[in-house]
């Protein structure tokens, strides 16, 4: 490249223990409203007038220009993961969930791989974390294009995302 900036091709690992349970989010006022998109189908955003962002799940104040933020708008549930981490094979009795074995609980299956990810839906300036389902670890990348999976059965809640899959073009 011409710029002096080297293209990185390769995925960089990080080796290291991350207590999963240990953080905590704010959830957003506008929460509601993107699970009861979510019980559609739908993943809501909002629309900055300002500089012409969507923000999904919706703000409502821009980050960029400080603007209030009232329009909504319904982006693709197809997108492109930003950023993934892969954890090692699960193991029983060596991994916990909110201070409980996920295999005992039926949760997850010995050896199976938990791939979060940020996802850039299309339509959207922001990035979605959720986890990569149905997919090999070995085929993850950055720039994989993917697709939202919804609950059969939907509640109106944030569980009605089940996390994405490959999308197969």
């Amino acid at each position: 490249m011409s710029d002096g900036k080297k293209k990185t091709i390769e995925t960089m690992a990080v080796e290291g223990d991350w207590n999963v349970g240990a953080y905590q989010f704010k959830a957003p006022t506008l929460l509601p409203e993107f699970a009861a998109g979510l019980k559609e189908g739908k993943l809501i955003g909002t629309l900055c007038r300002g500089c012409g962002k969507v923000i999904v799940p919706p703000r409502n104040i821009c980050g960029r220009c400080h603007r209030r933020m009232e329009d909504r708008i319904v982006v693709s549930d197809k997108g492109t993961i930003s950023v993934f981490v892969m954890s090692e094979p699960v193991q029983k009795d060596k991994f916990k969930l909110f201070g409980m074995d996920p295999i005992d609980m039926g949760l997850l299956k010995e050896g199976e791989v938990i791939m979060p990810v940020f996802v850039r839906f299309d339509g959207s300036d922001s990035n979605v974390h959720t986890v990569l389902i149905n997919a090999d670890p070995k085929e993850v990348r950055v720039g994989m294009r993917v697709k939202a999976v919804f609950a059969k059965e939907r509640k109106g809640a944030l569980s009605d995302l089940e996390g994405v899959e490959p999308l197969e073009e």
